[in-house]
This record gives C-alpha cells, structure tokens and sequence, in this order.
C-alpha cells in the first residue's frame, strides 16, 4: 500500500515561545515499488518529512499511514518497533551512529534487536557487508579504523541486514567520491528492481534525482509545492525557474540538440538513449 501523509504539519518546540513550523499540512501519497525523491532548498523540511516515516518524529497535527501502520497526531504508538524494521532510515552521515567494538557486530546489532536468532543476525550481517563492498577481513576489525566511505557502507549494511520494506535515504552520497556515490546509489537502484523495496532519497543532487528516481516531491518552507513525474518536472522549466532549481546537464544536452532540429523524446534520460534516437533520425 502507498504511503499517505494526510494534512500532517510538524511544529518544533510546539507551545514554546519560538516554535516552528517545519511542515505545514502536507497531503502526500507516496507510490510503494518506486523510487521517490525529496527535494527542495535548505530548511524546507524534507528531513522532518523522511523522519515521520518510521516514527523518530510524530505528527504535531494530522495523520500518516505506513503500510499497515497509522501514525496520528496526540495518540501513543505501540507499534514503533515492527514499524522501525519495515521502514529502514540510512541518515546522513550515518557512520556517526557506529558504536560496536568490530564491524560484524555492528552490522548484527539491527537483526539481534529485532529478534533474530543470533546465528541468523551474523549471516544477514555478513551478506549485508558483502553487498555493500565489504571485505571479510574487515568484518573483526573496529568500525573506528574504517576510512570515511567504509564506514557509510557499513552503516548502509546495518539497515540492509534488516530486510526492510521501505528504505530512506537522507543525502545518501553526501562525503562519497563520484565512484563510491555511483556504486552506493546502484545497489539500492538493484534493491528496488530485483526485490521490490521503495525508495525513498532526499537529495540536493538533481542530476542523480533525474537519472534514478520515478517521482520528486518538492518542498518549499515547509509547504508541499510539487509532486509527481520526475521527467515532467525537468521538462517544465517555468517550474524548475519557480523553485530556483537548475536544469541536469543532460536535460539542457536535450533541449539544445532540440534547438537544433532533432526530435527527442523526454524518455532520452541517458547520452545512450539520446544518440539511439539521433541515430535512427540521421539514418533517414
């Protein structure tokens, strides 16, 4: 089932003398099976927003649905732990969360919590790190003796081991070099074709919005200001002026070959895809 925020607002320091309103009745369906981005300027609540989705952060007013999960605003939840398995959240700068003594223990901690067996959690541990590039000479030593991508990889694996159905990802490149971005962002690319998880990916990187992600969410100072195709909203540029964003190189590739008479179609998202379609155009 979809996720659905339902006139959900969020207000920090609520009955305080300097309250704020971080998101303001945002009514928001999001699509299970796709990859969804979550964009907009500094401050415009797109973290508040990913935070409500496994409970860190409760409706000040409103309501969520989560799978079989209903968060609403003034109730006490009694589900928080189901929830925070199926809805895996894989902060920014998230190897700052490493606490155990050896990386294979740390990656284990997520399945233990969550009662797998002990044998089990070490194996979902072991393939998670694998999967993310892990060594097994690795897996004994310190997660403090990593270097700083070793260590994102590994806090990537300690919500990998842990099955969920639904995975956030805020700024997930944010301190990669282009390769580590690229191979980061392809393995929950190859989580969301081969096995179904939704995605959902707070960016500030249009260009890997526009290549990977099916929706975009636009926020603006807490306000819901778009939602919906990802391809519509790069082919709009009244839109894109609107929310002060840039064009992906790409798409202003496109539109200037465009200018120049070639015939392409918005689904021309790669340099691939572009030089097939201007192939079959010279040809005749």
């Amino acid at each position: 089932m979809p996720i659905k925020f339902k006139a959900l607002s969020y207000i920090y320091n609520k009955d305080m003398p300097y309250a704020h309103k971080a998101l303001d009745h945002i009514d928001l369906d999001i699509r299970e099976g796709a990859i969804t981005a979550v964009i907009g300027e500094t401050g415009s609540g797109k973290s508040t927003l990913v935070e409500h989705l496994n409970a860190l952060l409760l409706p000040s007013e409103g309501s969520l649905e989560v799978l079989d999960y209903e968060i609403k605003a003034g109730e006490k939840q009694k589900f928080l732990k189901p929830l925070r398995k199926d809805v895996g959240l894989v902060f920014q700068f998230s190897e700052y969360q490493l606490f155990e003594e050896t990386v294979i223990k740390d990656v284990a901690f997520g399945p233990l919590n969550f009662g797998y067996a002990p044998q089990e959690a070490l194996q979902r541990a072991a393939d998670a790190l694998k999967m993310v590039g892990i060594k097994e000479d690795h897996f004994e030593v310190s997660p403090l003796e990593l270097s700083g991508g070793q260590k994102r990889r590994v806090a990537i694996a300690g919500i990998i081991a842990c099955d969920p159905k639904i995975i956030v990802l805020d700024e997930p490149t944010a301190g990669l070099d282009p390769k580590g971005s690229k191979e980061i962002i392809d393995l929950f690319i190859s989580l969301n074709k081969t096995q179904g998880k939704t995605l959902i990916i707070v960016s500030h990187d249009n260009e890997m919005v526009y290549n990977y992600c099916d929706d975009t969410v636009v926020l603006s100072k807490g306000k819901l200001v778009y939602h919906g195709p990802t391809d519509e909203l790069f082919a709009d540029k009244e839109k894109l002026k609107e929310f002060n964003m840039l064009e992906p190189q790409i798409v202003s590739f496109r539109n200037e070959l465009i200018e120049r008479g070639f015939t392409l179609s918005r689904q021309a998202r790669t340099l691939e895809q572009i030089a097939q379609e201007i192939a079959k155009q010279v040809k005749r």
